[in-house]
């Protein structure tokens, strides 16, 4: 039993799918993988951090027994969700990274919702536009024959002002 100034590690499981996690402190979360609500499991399932940090065979230990002795005994456990939830945490992560990714380019200016599914060759940047034949045709009126480089281009990039 640990004493009252040590950290105590929660283990937090979820009923539905088996989805287990230790965390130094009291949680009202829902499951990553099954939305299910995540439960606290029984305090003998519970390690402190020094254990955690010390000893990783009783920590996989301690993770199997609650999955023999509580999880698989659950009336919602439901083995399709255990047997894909590595696959569907996997799946989320990249969702998130992605969004991340995304969300990033956006601060960065080189996303504002390309319409066209083109990015620029030079930054990388979505935020681009269709050069239009009459955006040519005004060009050349101003600059004439320098204007054939620019106007031989398809798209303008906002971001880099390069034209590709």
């Amino acid at each position: 039993m640990p004493n009252e100034y040590e950290i105590r590690e929660y283990s937090y499981y979820c009923p539905k799918c088996g989805n287990s996690h230790f965390i130094p402190y009291e949680s009202d979360e829902l499951c990553l993988v099954c939305k299910t609500r995540m439960i606290e499991s029984p305090h003998e399932y519970c390690l402190t951090e020094e254990k955690l940090q010390s000893d990783y065979n009783e920590f996989e230990q301690n993770e199997q027994r609650l999955f023999d002795e509580v999880i698989s005994k659950s009336p919602e456990f439901d083995i399709n969700f255990y047997n894909s939830k590595d696959s569907i945490l996997k799946q989320r992560q990249q969702q998130q990274e992605e969004a991340i990714a995304h969300g990033q380019a956006i601060l960065e200016g080189r996303d504002k919702g390309n319409q066209f599914g083109v990015e620029c060759p030079y930054c990388h940047a979505a935020n681009v536009k269709k050069i239009t034949t009459a955006s040519k045709a005004v060009h050349t009126a101003f600059f004439g024959i320098f204007s054939l480089g620019r106007n031989s281009k398809q798209w303008h990039c906002n971001h880099c002002n390069s034209d590709f």
